[in-house]
């Protein structure tokens, strides 16, 4: 097979789009669209040169301040009091004047581009701080994080008779008789070079890479029953006087675990938050919860619209009865996860230590074992 109809067989796999010409040359394997890749990182360059980027201490914000992220315009009073943005922030470093004596003066300091980067990884999760770069425009009084790319590196694995790649021109370039590629629909793919066919198919399994399973692992303890009690006792008064939801939220700080119920409209079919609670350094919202008070637990589809963030979610129904009912769950990509409540809430029933009860015989143990 040459090169030119291999590569025509490989790129026929990327679907209805005009495949795009490789030219192997061997030297180095320069691709067509590399060199779009390289004209347009030029042009990003030229672009991100005629911005001008501030230093964080000469930001000039005020409450007309807007953050353009994510393909809209955010007032910078979502993260923000006007009391902050004009006044400052209370600086974490007090002087050995101000923390000796009778001056307790709180020192304050201008926001920074950090500041705000922090309070907006809550809502937007890839706002890392090794992955964002905070630029401030003065003339449109704009902040606008910029997610930085992280080191590229081909990616591959390459074993003698199979490839697996992140790309299709690295297919191109260090071909095997079995290759792997990732597709847009999140699913490997497998395509098998033969003397005749070039075959591509949904992988049932890719070597060399270790097998992963769904699921989800706490960071924090897990949170104690007496937080879960407490949420239960407040949705049984809204039950059983207003026969009404009630939402609640649970942060982890310094601690431990805290509830809050912030301001809401409730009614007998929503509750609705109608302000956010107030950001705290180093506080972790961990969990929303909301009742169903006589109804089953289950999540509507108003629940499905509302809770989009990776971020724990939990429905409790019925919780009129002695034992409630609830359901846990998180959401990665629109889609979501269900997770045993026991992963999330201690229980009461537990016991730290093994039980033994010598007057109680299990039928068909024999004597040496233990029940």
């Amino acid at each position: 097979m040459t090169d030119k109809l291999y590569q025509e067989t490989l790129f026929s796999f990327l679907g209805e789009e005009e495949p795009e010409a490789i030219h192997d040359t061997g030297k180095g394997k320069r691709t067509t669209a590399a060199t779009k890749s390289r004209v347009a990182s030029k042009d990003q360059k030229k672009t991100a040169a005629s911005v001008t980027k501030s230093e964080p201490d000469t930001w000039e914000l005020n409450t007309e301040t807007i953050i353009r992220y994510g393909g809209e315009n955010i007032p910078l009073t979502d993260y923000f009091t006007p009391e902050e943005i004009t006044n400052g922030l209370p600086d974490s470093s007090p002087t050995v004047e101000q923390t000796t004596g009778d001056n307790t003066e709180e020192k304050l300091r201008n926001i920074t581009g950090e500041d705000v980067r922090k309070r907006m990884e809550n809502d937007f999760g890839e706002l890392t701080e090794e992955l964002t770069t905070m630029t401030f425009i003065k003339e449109k009084n704009m902040i606008i994080p910029v997610l930085t790319a992280r080191k590229k590196g081909s990616g591959m694995i390459l074993e003698r008779r199979h490839g697996i790649y992140l790309k299709l021109e690295d297919a191109v370039a260090n071909r095997r008789s079995n290759m792997y590629l990732p597709g847009a629909d999140g699913h490997m793919y497998h395509i098998r070079e033969t003397e005749a066919l070039t075959i591509c198919k949904k992988a049932r399994k890719v070597p060399s890479v270790p097998a992963l399973v769904e699921g989800v692992r706490l960071k924090f303890p897990r949170i104690p029953w007496g937080i879960l009690t407490q949420f239960l006792v407040v949705a049984r008064h809204f039950a059983r006087t207003y026969g009404a939801e009630v939402h609640g939220e649970i942060y982890w700080g310094e601690e431990g675990y805290r509830l809050v119920i912030p301001s809401q409209i409730v009614s007998s079919d929503m509750c609705e938050p109608t302000e956010q609670v107030a950001y705290v350094e180093n506080v972790v919202k961990v969990m929303e919860i909301h009742s169903h008070h006589t109804m089953e637990a289950y999540f509507s589809s108003q629940d499905d619209r509302s809770e989009q963030a990776p971020i724990l979610y939990a429905v409790v129904g019925r919780v009129l009865d002695f034992f409630p009912q609830i359901l846990v769950r998180t959401c990665l990509d629109g889609e979501y996860l269900f997770i045993n409540p026991h992963i999330v809430f201690e229980s009461p029933l537990e016991y730290p230590t093994s039980l033994d009860f010598p007057q109680v015989s299990v039928k068909g143990v024999g004597d040496n074992d233990t029940v």
